[in-house]
């Protein structure tokens, strides 16, 4: 198996690229014998991926196995005025606002196709997402528990910076001047 990752403008997301993200994305997050696990996923690869895609600092990589996309992952500068740096303002201590939100790298998702994982695509999607980036921090969200996510994101210095922030959720950061 080889697999490749490449980074993609907003101007390389075609409907062909929007249509294998949407299928990643299925896979990942729905079932797809649900009509609305297909309705979410076209509304990801139609709606919120093309409204995300016109942020600043957008970045956008994808996974190729055997030719066929096994993953993505994006993130954009996250800032005041946008819906989750201001929850995010209102949801977290002080300090931590004061520190990290604000034009910062805002993770917004890193996927495998359950068909691939277990093969250290997450860990390549994660590290050509985050190199070069010109922000000094970066944040997510994912389940501090021991899954795969936590492990991979602590793996390669995130921290959390709250360990509750949605349900059951936990903010992380990443110290981007370390690297």
């Amino acid at each position: 198996m080889t697999t490749t990752v490449q980074t993609l403008t907003r101007k390389q997301i075609s409907n062909h690229v929007r249509e294998a993200l949407g299928q990643v994305y299925l896979a990942a997050y729905g079932d797809a014998s649900l009509p609305e696990s297909h309705l979410d996923a076209t509304n990801f690869a139609e709606s919120t991926l093309t409204r995300h895609a016109k942020r600043t600092g957008f970045r956008l990589v994808v996974s190729t196995t055997d030719d066929v996309v096994s993953g993505y992952g994006y993130g954009f500068t996250g800032g005041h005025g946008q819906f989750w740096s201001d929850w995010l303002a209102g949801a977290a201590p002080s300090d931590i606002v004061e520190t990290w939100v604000g034009d910062h790298f805002e993770l917004v998702d890193l996927v495998v196709d359950p068909a691939h994982r277990g093969q250290g695509i997450a860990g390549q999607l994660h590290d050509h997402l985050v190199v070069d980036l010109p922000q000094e921090r970066a944040l997510l969200a994912t389940a501090p528990d021991d899954g795969a996510a936590a492990r991979l994101y602590e793996g390669r210095g995130w921290t959390v910076l709250v360990p509750a922030i949605d349900g059951a959720k936990a903010l992380y950061g990443l110290d981007l001047t370390a690297r």
